[in-house]
């Protein structure tokens, strides 16, 4: 089976990119306020769940969570799998509906993308989508010594990030973390060799998921989280 049918089965039959098993249990409940926590930080890295809702309590501000909630779909589209990929968005437009959620707060730029790239081109998805830094352009973090990973589902947020993170360099660490393109090709080589790249240089902050998977698990002693940092300043 090659890289995109696993991808592919994966969400049609666990709801998730990476074919994890989970319960989707819906509670039945009106969640007008959501933070969709992505299949990454979910099924790989936890953590970072950890220091978004630590940033979004800090700063009062209130959500909740979907006990089914399932893929996004994003990887679906980059993949060209339209079909099955329609088929997700409708199926979670009306999970939404059922849930009454009125806006989304989302952690990877991807999902960010997803929602408001293809599912608005759905008239009964009438719900405002939020990136969770959006709630934080009035904070600043000292990281000097750091560069900013810049992802590619998030390039034109490049002035937003660092209208935050103070005294850092204005020019992006590499092009790719190795998750795009190393991935969709199969290749966990060509992976490594771009996340080493990327890494070769001063400590990374990125604030991609997918970019964090791939860089920690590199080097975790050179890949920083944009809200474990900011975390500390709130």
């Amino acid at each position: 089976m090659n890289y995109s049918d696993k991808i592919k089965n994966n969400i049609i039959y666990k709801g998730n990119t990476y074919g994890e098993d989970m319960q989707l249990v819906d509670d039945g409940k009106t969640h007008e306020t959501i933070l969709h926590r992505g299949c990454t930080c979910r099924f790989r890295e936890s953590e970072l769940i950890d220091f978004v809702t630590e940033c979004l309590d800090k700063k009062e501000v209130k959500y909740d969570v979907l006990s089914d909630e399932s893929c996004c779909g994003v990887m679906l589209f980059e993949l060209k799998n339209y079909e099955i990929a329609d088929k997700v968005v409708k199926n979670n437009i009306d999970k939404f509906n059922r849930h009454g959620v009125k806006k989304i707060i989302t952690i990877c730029p991807g999902c960010y993308e997803s929602f408001t790239k293809y599912y608005t081109k759905y008239p009964d998805f009438n719900i405002d989508v939020i990136f969770a830094m959006d709630l934080f352009n009035n904070e600043e973090i000292n990281c000097e010594g750091y560069i900013i990973h810049d992802p590619c589902h998030a390039l034109e947020r490049k002035e937003q990030v660092r209208n935050i993170v103070k005294n850092v360099p204005k020019d992006r660490a590499n092009s790719c973390c190795g998750f795009g393109a190393g991935m969709k090709a199969g290749s966990k080589e060509l992976t490594k060799k771009m996340a080493l790249k990327t890494l070769s240089g001063s400590k990374v902050i990125t604030y991609c998921p997918s970019c964090y998977h791939t860089l920690h698990r590199v080097n975790p002693d050179k890949c920083v989280d944009f809200f474990e940092l900011l975390k500390e300043e709130l």
